[in-house]
């Protein structure tokens, strides 16, 4: 357990210096992205509801990729489908030069997580695949970083 501990200190301590200093601009910052995600949440609240719906397990996610591969396109994105001979696999890249930054959205339901959207065991059909993972939130919000460009 020390091993952790040691390694969380210097993030805090990390954290502290970074954070606890006001910079120029850094109220406009944050307001802009408390603008933007008040302004979306429902749109990306639908999505990600949409995608727990489908719970399509692995490399069977064909309504829940064409769902989040339109929806980057229409925020202006480039799309790339069927990347690496997997039919649901796709990129969607936005801008250029450099930095590149890349971000891995899953949005495959798990076999045997049936699940009604109640917080206690309820399946829908037991053993049927559901999102307990919580993948159907990871497509849908990172499709919404479009709006941090």
């Amino acid at each position: 357990m020390k091993k952790p501990l040691f390694l969380l200190l210097p993030l805090v301590y990390f954290t502290s210096l970074t954070f606890g200093q006001e910079k120029p601009n850094t109220n406009e910052y944050k307001n802009a992205a408390i603008e933007i995600i008040t302004r979306k949440t429902k749109e990306l609240t639908n999505l990600s509801d949409r995608i727990w719906s489908f719970k399509e397990i692995a490399f069977q996610e064909d309504q829940s990729s064409k769902a989040l591969s339109d929806y980057a396109q229409s925020q202006g994105f480039k799309v790339k489908r069927g990347v690496a001979e997997i039919p649901t696999a796709f990129t969607a890249e936005y801008g250029s030069g450099a930095p590149v930054i890349g971000i891995l959205g899953e949005f495959d339901a798990l076999p045997g997580l049936s699940q009604k959207a109640v917080p206690v065991k309820d399946p829908v059909h037991d053993g049927g695949a559901g999102h307990g993972c919580g993948h159907n939130l990871f497509g849908g919000s990172l499709t919404g970083c479009s709006y941090c460009h």
